[in-house]
């Protein structure tokens, strides 16, 4: 088996991800023992291309969390330059989002406290030099170890739909680590 399908297949990304959690940003407190919150972070390069060369990239990065039906609450940063010319030392755009809008979210399964699913969410991106641009924001985390990945097979990592620009779309293979998680249920000492 070659080095870049068992990566594929192992879902490496999100088990790295899950051993270092400290690298992905802040968490949140489990104040509620029945919380159905579910969190994320993800590191990831989308493009609209096949391949780094081809064309305009985003490196995005984002953490926060959100309840199936109720809020969501989160953001981070992201860099937009133009993948032709790598290494690009000039970049189009560079600035935060933040999420405004819970779409969907669909479970695929658990596995620990990893969650396999699909988040859709609506954003607003604000780049450093310019005015705030909405965008709709869809992540996805396979976990391949524990056999839970969508069906069909959708590429783990963020796509990026900004009105009046194609989409940005997960490359492959992935560059990128993506993670869902759930509070670890702990019994009252009480």
């Amino acid at each position: 088996m070659e080095r870049k399908e068992f990566l594929k297949r192992a879902g490496l990304g999100s088990v790295v991800l899950a051993s270092f959690p400290a690298l992905a940003g802040p968490a949140w407190a489990h104040d509620d023992p029945d919380d159905d919150r579910r969190d994320f972070f993800f590191q990831a390069l989308s493009g609209q291309a096949a391949t780094l060369t081809g064309g305009e990239s985003i490196v995005m990065s984002g953490c926060g969390s959100f309840r199936e039906g109720g809020g969501i609450k989160g953001g981070g940063e992201f860099v937009h330059f133009d993948g032709r010319h790598i290494p690009s030392p000039a970049f189009i755009a560079t600035g935060s989002w933040k999420a405004r809008e819970l779409l969907s979210f669909t479970e695929i399964g658990t596995w620990g406290v990893g969650v396999a699913g699909i988040a859709q969410m609506a954003i607003r991106l604000q780049p450093c030099d310019g005015r705030p641009v909405d965008a709709n924001l869809k992540v996805v985390c396979n976990i391949g170890p524990a056999g839970l990945v969508t069906n069909p097979f959708q590429q783990e990592g963020f796509t990026l739909t900004v009105p009046g620009l194609t989409t940005f779309a997960p490359f492959t293979p992935n560059v990128g680590l993506t993670f869902f998680t759930r509070s670890c249920h702990e019994e009252d000492d009480h």
